[in-house]
């Protein structure tokens, strides 16, 4: 059964450290609770604010050989917090202007019922991004040795 991650997109509250309240607490305990009994949850956290995070940026490949990752002393770490635009959930681009404040990952049938699981949940004011995990059958440069690591994990 395929594996999704759900990301759930934070607000001004979460990125400043603020707790939700105790009901909103217990609607999301009861609603986990709903997963775990279903079977389908497989793990999730909440997650700090960027305040407490670190980004790590690597160089592109270098130029005469691509297949090569580039330098490590190129290597960057910006500690946060970072700017977020708390009124427009989507950049230019289209992508995720606010920050991942929790996760879960769930084993659904497909898409529309890792969605059908996400509606459920006690969500206001944010957005949840809906990702379906490779599995080592999805990768065909995967060797069986590979497979077979990646399965004993």
């Amino acid at each position: 059964m395929p594996r999704y991650l759900l990301l759930l997109h934070g607000d001004k509250d979460s990125e400043d450290g603020k707790m939700p309240s105790k009901d909103i607490l217990e609607q999301m305990h009861a609603y986990n609770s709903e997963i775990v009994s279903a079977g389908a949850l497989l793990g999730g956290e909440g997650l700090h604010a960027t305040s407490k995070a670190a980004r790590v940026s690597f160089p592109p490949p270098d130029p005469t050989n691509p297949t090569q990752p580039g330098s490590k002393s190129d290597i960057t770490v910006t500690n946060g917090p970072w700017e977020y635009s708390m009124e427009n959930p989507k950049g230019r681009s289209g992508e995720s202007q606010r920050p991942v404040c929790g996760f879960w990952i769930i084993k659904a049938k497909d898409m529309d019922e890792a969605v059908w699981w996400v509606k459920k949940g006690p969500l206001a004011g944010t957005y949840v991004e809906v990702r379906e995990i490779f599995e080592c059958g999805d990768m065909p440069g995967m060797t069986d040795e590979m497979k077979e690591l990646e399965e004993n994990k």
